[in-house]
């Protein structure tokens, strides 16, 4: 149990990218409670709400509070002011959403010249969410043709133990494999178990960032060969230094590079990067090439579909608030997912642009996928924001299961991390 617990820590702060630290708690923390349970509504639906603020444990009485409302990542509609009464409550309503999409509620105080704020996200038939992206006609062939010719590149592959990250239990290699074209590689860190026979695999992707990658995985305890790589053909075991002055300097920005044309876009030798390493994954004779699943968050969740999507050999897939989901919603007046492109009207060739990114968006290869996934987020997320990751979701075909933490952020709870680990073990027939 101590083993799992540890799993889910490092998950969770891998999810978020943040150091293992303690949270500082608010001095004051303000709620704007809907009176739907599942925080969901019909169409057209008015939201009642309760609000109060608490103080060291305490409702503040003849208190006031600010609340906004307005569509999902998107300027607020209406600003208002109640009073909380004797008991420390107040009331307001939010007019239902006209069509399927989430309406951001935000209610805040000002104590003793601070500020203190909380946010709300309340959906309106979510599962009736439509894209607002199409798929080009070729993406399929486009795909296809970029992937052929890829795999026409020898994998020329340089792998080296660890043997400091190594132990009695796993065994921890850096890994370095020809992709794409000639000289352009994917690196990674590949921890083995210890224990006899195929095993089955797991490419873990990574989220937004450069940054290094070491080993062990803790995944890998679990019985699992873990493949877990970076997306910018560098390699990962450099000085944290360098990483950050290629953040700063050349891969600033990365997430635009070269997205003028879908054959330039920084993306597409990323993608056929995760593609070529489930590809070796297949060489080795520790994986059973039945068992191999994608895993990731926000970047990672979105280069999951897409691997699923691309390779014969990915046969589940976990996917949490996965990132370039409808990216072209700024443009039809609704929120987008991460990185919230095509925000300026005014921006410089922007159709152009917003047609290189219908090859890119995460909706359009979740419709092409076969096998099983499952896949978490919650409402209050605003960097890959639900109204985009629901129209990725539900356009989606294979068997599928989601669980929401309502009230997340950017962030899992430890029991969607350990629901979604018990889902994958029973897929892959892996008994405790």
């Amino acid at each position: 149990m101590k083993r799992i617990y540890t799993i889910l820590i490092a998950m969770i702060l891998l999810a978020l990218e943040l150091p293992a630290q303690s949270s500082s708690h608010q001095y004051v923390t303000v709620v704007a409670e809907p009176d739907h349970d599942d925080w969901i509504y019909r169409t057209g639906e008015t939201a009642h709400f309760t609000a109060f603020a608490i103080k060291e444990n305490v409702r503040m009485k003849n208190t006031v509070i600010t609340y906004s409302y307005g569509p999902d990542k998107m300027d607020a509609v209406a600003t208002k002011t109640v009073k909380t009464d004797n008991n420390g409550i107040a009331h307001f309503d939010v007019p239902g959403a006209q069509q399927p999409g989430f309406i951001s509620v935000r209610v805040k105080v000002n104590i003793d010249g601070h500020d203190y704020s909380s946010m709300t996200n309340i959906a309106f038939d979510p599962y009736s969410i439509k894209p607002t992206t199409t798929m080009p006609a070729d993406f399929e062939q486009f795909w296809s043709n970029a992937i052929d010719k890829a795999a026409q590149v020898p994998m020329l592959t340089t792998v080296t133990r660890n043997e400091k990250e190594s132990n009695d239990k796993v065994d921890v290699f850096y890994v370095k494999i020809q992709s794409y074209k000639a000289g352009n590689y994917v690196y990674g860190v590949l921890t083995v178990p210890k224990i006899p026979g195929r095993k089955p695999a797991i490419l873990r992707l990574p989220g937004a960032a450069v940054r290094p990658f070491n080993g062990p995985n803790e995944l890998a305890y679990e019985g699992f060969v873990v493949l877990e790589i970076g997306v910018h053909g560098i390699p990962v075991d450099q000085d944290k230094e360098i990483y950050r002055q290629l953040e700063n300097g050349a891969l600033a920005g990365y997430t635009t590079i070269g997205i003028d044309n879908r054959d330039t876009y920084y993306y597409k030798r990323s993608i056929l990067g995760c593609v070529r390493a489930v590809d070796y994954l297949c060489t080795r004779d520790d994986v059973d090439t039945t068992r191999i699943a994608t895993y990731g968050g926000s970047q990672g969740g979105m280069l999951s579909i897409m691997t699923a999507a691309l390779s014969p050999h990915v046969s589940a897939l976990f996917s949490y608030f996965p990132a370039f989901c409808d990216l072209t919603g700024y443009y039809y007046g609704r929120g987008a997912g991460w990185p919230h492109l095509f925000r300026d009207p005014n921006e410089p060739n922007l159709q152009a642009r917003m047609e290189v990114s219908k090859y890119y968006d995460t909706v359009n290869f979740a419709r092409l996928l076969k096998v099983p996934g499952f896949y978490a987020w919650g409402f209050n997320d605003p960097a890959c924001c639900p109204t985009s990751t629901f129209s990725a979701y539900n356009v989606i075909t294979a068997p599928k299961q989601l669980q929401v933490g309502r009230d997340t952020g950017h962030w899992l709870y430890p029991w969607q991390v350990e629901n979604a680990l018990k889902w994958l073990k029973a897929r892959f027939h892996m008994t405790d």
